[in-house]
């Protein structure tokens, strides 16, 4: 008997609810112990240390993203040999990605710690914020294992439909943070690297609960960390996966990368509201970034078991419950800016550069839907590379040309803002059109066949 959730059975809303609902709770609590550091360190350390906590993410979602595209490729095909009942098929892939997880977080680590000067002058980090931005890079890669072992331990777990006991794991890993901030922050006076140390020790927490689970599942496809057997064939099938996905989140992170790199030609001001408001932005993406998943995995587990009008209902549900739930989010952080806001900083000004963000973004978030949906349920039944290229092209390379052609003529903040919700829009409309027109889940759908 396999007590993980199995969503090809069973009424279509309720499992697909049940399932999403771990998921947007596991992203608020990413989002939240992300948000704490900021709080903590502007509150305890300044807006210096602020600037160098939020204008590092992107180059640390650069670096760990593309790797994060094992958990996602892991995730979609355990979910396809879960729904087969391909036991021997998941231990392949539980070994192969685990490997290969462990192996590249010792590579982003040892290149972190020996080229972060370099990266970070690469993206223009203000001279006065660059000695702590050094340090609070090198300790986080440094410490990277747990975080990528964890993401694919996780990715493995709710494949199998069980998504209750990731969020209990990144719960009790928030909590811990939140302790270790206030004493290495507030009580030691160690600053944005007193942060980073909390965030690594409370991802080894969530990895060692994560990696544990794996290792009481049922024994025809239990993690045995000392009896690995690396599957030539489960290898290949991961990085055929993966790579695809891998690319695609360092599409986004590039972009993200480049906009940052803008954003800190404005000087530690801009830096540190931008900061502030990426804490809040980051709440408003949880449902549609939890529904992606979900719609991976649904897609995933139903593909393999056969059910293709179950793919059909579950798809359009996705879209329709990420569509209201952003919605609702997008308006709850304009509702609530204000105080939202004082928690990182109480200087005018800053404040005043978050606002103006928010108002480019918050209002306009509900418009990415259409990709996020679309581009997991497709992922799920092994469409990674179209979904790939559309990402690449809609958001890299357009916001690329975008803040080269519109800065040379408008130097001016506002129009970095402006080309999140463009790029945004163009995806989603691409992203349509190929998921209607071309894709293969859709003819898979139409034609009531599914993949051998």
């Amino acid at each position: 008997m396999h007590s993980s959730a199995n969503l090809t059975e069973g009424p279509i809303i309720s499992g697909i609810v049940a399932f999403a609902l771990p998921l947007m709770l596991s992203n608020l609590f990413k989002q939240l112990y992300n948000s704490i550091d900021s709080a903590v360190v502007g509150s305890f350390a300044g807006d210096i240390s602020l600037a160098a906590v939020g204008s590092t993410a992107a180059l640390i979602n650069l670096l760990i993203g593309f790797f994060l595209g094992i958990a996602t490729g892991t995730g979609v095909l355990y979910a396809i040999r879960y729904g087969a009942s391909d036991w021997a098929g998941l231990k392949k892939i539980c070994d192969a990605a685990m490997f290969l997880a462990f192996t590249a977080a010792l590579v982003i680590g040892m290149g972190g710690i020996v080229f972060a000067p370099r990266l970070l002058r690469w993206i223009d980090m203000p001279e006065d914020v660059l000695p702590i931005a050094i340090v609070y890079l090198r300790i986080y890669l440094a410490g990277n294992v747990p975080n990528l072992l964890y993401n694919v331990a996780a990715g493995m777990i709710r494949a199998a439909g069980d998504s209750k006991r990731p969020l209990l794991y990144l719960g009790a890993s928030g909590c811990l943070n939140l302790i270790l901030d206030l004493l290495f922050v507030a009580g030691l006076g160690m600053g944005a690297p007193g942060a980073a140390v909390a965030t690594v020790l409370a991802q080894l927490l969530s990895c060692v609960l994560a990696v544990g689970r794996l290792m009481r599942l049922p024994e025809e496809y239990r993690f045995r960390p000392t009896k690995m057997r690396l599957d030539r064939g489960a290898i290949l099938d991961v990085i055929r996966i993966s790579v695809p996905c891998g690319l695609q989140a360092a599409m986004f992170n590039i972009s993200n990368l480049l906009v940052q790199a803008r954003i800190n030609s404005f000087g530690s001001v801009v830096m540190a509201g931008t900061t502030a408001y990426g804490k809040l932005d980051g709440f408003i993406y949880m449902p549609t970034g939890a529904l992606s998943l979900t719609a991976s995995t649904y897609v995933g587990q139903n593909t393999g078991a056969g059910h293709m009008e179950r793919v059909r209902q579950g798809v359009r549900l996705c879209l329709g419950l990420s569509l209201a739930v952003s919605l609702s989010m997008g308006g709850l952080v304009i509702a609530l800016f204000r105080p939202a806001i004082g928690m990182f900083t109480s200087e005018p000004e800053v404040m005043a550069v978050a606002r103006q963000e928010m108002l480019y973004l918050a209002t306009m978030a509900w418009v990415f839907t259409f990709s996020d949906i679309l581009g997991g349920a497709m992922r799920g039944a092994g469409e990674a590379t179209p979904v790939m290229l559309i990402s690449a092209l809609c958001i890299c390379v357009y916001r690329i040309i975008w803040l080269t052609l519109v800065l040379s003529l408008f130097r001016d903040i506002r129009m970095v803002f402006l080309c999140y919700p463009t790029s945004w829009a163009l995806s989603s409309a691409v992203m349509a059109i190929y998921y209607l027109c071309f894709s293969k889940l859709r003819k898979m759908i139409k034609n009531g066949v599914h993949p051998t």
